[in-house]
This record gives C-alpha cells, structure tokens and sequence, in this order.
C-alpha cells in the first residue's frame, strides 16, 4: 500500500476504477478503455450520519457494515468493471506537508531518513505505526517535497471495508493534489488551489508549476453551521494562507481555483471567497466533455482529475 501511495504521487494511477470518500459522501467513477478513458459511469451515495469519522489519530470507519453495503451498490451504479481501484481518502485522515531542502541525498533510505528527522521536528510524538509517502521535485531551489502521512491502522480500516466488496485498493491519494491535473500547468504556474468541502478546506499554492504550501483546515460543521458560516469560515482561512504563501515565498499568486464539493452553489462559494481577495477567483471543475452535470463536475473533480 505504501509503495502505490509513492506510484500516485510519482505517476498516477491508470486504473478503469476509482473512488473517493468524505464524511458524507461515497463517489465512484468508472473509465472506459482505451487512450482517452472517457467516463462510462459514475455513482454518488450518501453515507448514513456517523458512519465515517476521517481522523489521524483515531478510528474512521464507524459503520463497516453500512460502508461495506453501498461500495457495491456504487460499483454497480457506476456500471463499472474490475476489481481494482483507486481510493482519495477524507484528507483529515492524512497529514500532509511541503518541505524545503536545500539538497537532498541520492539514497532512497538516506532521503526518507532526513525527512523524517524534519517531521518529528513539527511532530516529535509520530505514532510508531505512522508510514510516509513522499514525492521529490525534480528541480528548484530549494528543493520542495510533497509529504504525506497515514496510520497504518486507519489506512487498513479502509482497506478491510472494500476487500469484503472484492476490491483491491491499488492507489491511495489526496483530492487536492487529484485537483492539479485539471489546471493548464503551462499557464497556470503561480496559483493557490483551494478544495473547499462541506467540513473543511484544503489549500494548495504553487509556484512556478511546483507545490511549495499545503495547508489543511477543517471546520466545526455541527447543527446551525449555514453556508454563509462556511463561506466566512473558508474566507478567513483562504485570506491567512495568502498572506502568508506570498509573504514567505516573496512572490505573489496570480489565481485562486475554487473546487466546491459541498453540494451546494459552487458559484455561490466562489463569490464568497472572492469577497476577501482582490485576486480573480475561478471555479475548478472537470471540463464539459466528461458529459458530467455541472454539479456532479464539480462534487467529482477530484476523480476526474485522478483519472486524467
């Protein structure tokens, strides 16, 4: 599993079958064959209150069984084929990082060692079970690299849930980073991404076509929390993080992407976002020639992205 977390990073999953989880929401989206790998299918089933609990530290899956009932059903509503599949898991049951480097060593085993001597700088209590992921980029100086954390035991949790489905997970990512295959790369070089779901945002600036900040927040979505509270709440973290981004990397960002997979007026969330940034704010959702509904565009992004 850990080796097919570095091959997303690295090279991208080129599976027919994909699934992403929130706390909410259980989304399947299947490929068809061939170089283009149009969208054949796709499934979105709500999970029942309660069932997943996306945490680092502590159990997700709540509700296994209930789980374990819908990923068939989505197999089956997205008219899919296969048995192997990718996973973008809740980014709260994941702890993500860019770091800095002014070299870095030739030896894998070196390499992993000097970053994991820099996380327990910023975590000294890493869980003894904890597995690492990382991706280098090629160039640059400093040399940035992606670093993402999972449980061994929360990752299994998931595992368990969709081998009793007869899926075999073969990639684990991000949704954001599955965001940045939706850009044009070429031109869109100075950005901050944001992923703004229902109970969190995840932010991702990128300079000179590489990620130099990532940033994760999530948000006490409890009873009374409107889609105004949302949008302020969003607002604040997104207005902080380019103060900062810019302020550090002494460059500025030239567009905010917006992905919203509340469920809501994506539109709605964009306007609200762009209301603390003078900076143009643009909605990022899969292209139109995916023959998706601009909702399910929006909500499926991140596997569109994933599958691109």
């Amino acid at each position: 599993m850990w080796r097919a977390l570095k091959e997303f990073f690295l090279r991208g999953p080129r599976l027919p079958l994909h699934f992403m989880l929130t706390s909410r929401a259980l989304a399947c989206l299947s490929l068809g064959k061939g170089e283009k790998r149009a969208v054949s299918g796709r499934a979105v089933l709500s999970l029942p209150a309660g069932c997943l609990a996306p945490s680092f530290d502590f159990s997700n899956v709540r509700n296994a069984a209930e789980l374990a009932r819908l990923v068939p059903e989505a197999v089956r509503l997205a008219r899919a084929s296969g048995r192997e599949a990718s996973l973008l898991l809740p980014e709260a049951c994941q702890k993500s990082f860019v770091l800095a480097f002014e070299s870095l060593p030739s030896s894998p085993e070196e390499r992993q060692a000097l970053i994991f001597w820099r996380l327990k700088k910023q975590m000294p209590s890493l869980p003894e079970d904890v597995r690492l992921s990382y991706d280098a980029a090629a160039d640059g100086s400093p040399r940035r690299v992606f670093v993402t954390l999972a449980r061994a035991a929360v990752v299994r949790e998931y595992e368990e849930v969709f081998a009793s489905s007869g899926i075999k997970l073969r990639n684990i990512g991000l949704p954001t980073l599955g965001l940045l295959n939706l850009l044009d790369r070429n031109r869109e070089r100075d950005v901050l991404l944001a992923n703004v779901e229902e109970d969190a945002i995840g932010l991702l600036g990128v300079f000179d076509g590489r990620a130099v900040l990532y940033r994760f927040k999530p948000f006490l979505s409890g009873k009374g929390f409107s889609p105004q509270d949302l949008t302020a709440a969003a607002g604040k973290e997104l207005a902080g993080t380019l103060r900062f981004l810019e302020g550090r990397e002494k460059k500025t960002v030239k567009t905010v992407w917006v992905r919203a997979g509340t469920g809501g007026d994506a539109q709605e969330i964009a306007d609200g976002l762009q209301a603390v940034t003078t900076l143009p704010v643009r909605l990022l959702d899969a292209p139109a020639s995916c023959g998706l509904k601009p909702r399910e565009r929006h909500f499926l992004a991140p596997l569109i992205g994933l599958s691109s």
